[in-house]
């Protein structure tokens, strides 16, 4: 993982600065560490082995004869005694199937199949019947409170002084807030080391949690139109430019819930408990992909770029949207031959070990 610095990155182009990350950073600075060729082939002129003439004139005389890509040396020759043409130095084919998608661009191409899922036949997609409560102060939402139900709910100017209150973490945060501009499931690695080259069907499943994850929470964005928590605090002040989209719900808070939710159920050892979940005697359980998840969001909340409700709607939109990934032939169950049960084989060697 590369040091933080806070400067803009070849993703800041897409405006990544504000978790527009589905991709991964790293796959579009193309050293996402897949294992594939570099960005650039450089091809010149490479001189043949055997020099050029008869006999055995002495090495200072010798003469090596150029080759370009397809070479043209040794010169072969057609039924007629002529060189062959050069696309006929090699032979070709005329199919093959594509086998060759990054991880990211994989994710991409997924969304069509997760923004068509229509699972009971309604003629309506899944995702469609996904709902978030009103943000409090906005268009159908004229009082001061975001209410989830079930007793959770905020006051607009609770948050707000809250969020004034976590300015002082900001020097200790940082540059952890900045790395996590660029990437998300760097972080997760992080908890427990995966790779696409140790664990390519988790790897990808990763990336195609950021993608819907994304898609969902910028349809909600565009729905409620949130301002940010600065517009509204002048005392706020993020360290970071405002990102250029609604606050509601926080697409970093949806996207890391979702990548967990997905490790969780991957992530089990051969006796299927998950390896990174205990319950401890007194009863309490901690998750280590859980709070992961909950400190990328909470990071957003002390740059002062979100309100804490931001980012319950999106854990809450991330839940959902583990079901309809779930129910896409693509990802699967536990139970079918999809990307879920083949990543969950890349780690049922793990041993259940006790504290």
């Amino acid at each position: 993982m590369p040091t933080p610095t806070g400067r803009l990155g070849t993703f800041d182009a897409r405006d990544a600065r504000d978790a527009r990350d589905a991709r991964d950073a790293r796959d579009a600075r193309g050293d996402a560490g897949y294992g594939g060729s570099p960005n650039y082939l450089g091809l010149g002129i490479s001189p043949h082995t055997a020099h050029d003439g008869g006999g055995t004139p002495p090495v200072e005389d010798r003469w090596w004869p150029g080759n370009q890509w397809p070479p043209t040396h040794p010169v072969a020759t057609d039924g007629g005694g002529d060189p062959v043409r050069l696309h006929a130095i090699y032979k070709f084919y005329k199919s093959a199937t594509f086998r060759h998608w990054s991880p990211g661009n994989e994710a991409v191409a997924f969304l069509s199949e997760f923004a068509a899922l229509d699972s009971d036949g309604s003629g309506r997609p899944d995702w469609t019947s996904l709902s978030l409560p009103d943000p409090a102060r906005t268009a159908n939402n004229s009082t001061d409170v975001t209410n989830f139900g079930g007793g959770v709910s905020w006051r607009i100017d609770d948050e707000l002084k809250e969020l004034v209150g976590l300015i002082e973490y900001r020097s200790g945060v940082l540059d952890e807030a900045l790395q996590q501009r660029d990437t998300l499931i760097g972080y997760f690695q992080g908890v427990l080391p995966f790779t696409y080259l140790s664990h390519p069907y988790t790897f990808r499943l990763c990336h195609l949690a950021l993608a819907s994850a994304q898609f969902l929470a910028f349809h909600f964005k565009k729905r409620f139109e949130r301002p940010r928590p600065s517009q509204l605090h002048p005392g706020l002040l993020p360290p970071i430019d405002v990102p250029q989209h609604p606050a509601y719900p926080s697409a970093h808070a949806t996207e890391a819930w979702l990548v967990a939710h997905c490790l969780d159920e991957v992530m089990r050892d051969a006796a299927g408990n998950k390896i990174l979940e205990v319950t401890h005697q007194g009863g309490q359980t901690r998750n280590a992909l859980h709070d992961m998840a909950s400190r990328i969001a909470r990071n957003r909340e002390v740059l002062g770029v979100h309100f804490p409700s931001d980012s319950e709607a999106g854990k809450r939109l991330a839940q959902a949207a583990l079901t309809i990934m779930k129910a896409c032939p693509t990802v699967g169950d536990l139970t079918v031959n999809g990307l879920l049960k083949r990543a969950s084989l890349e780690w049922s060697d793990m041993a259940n070990v006790g504290s």
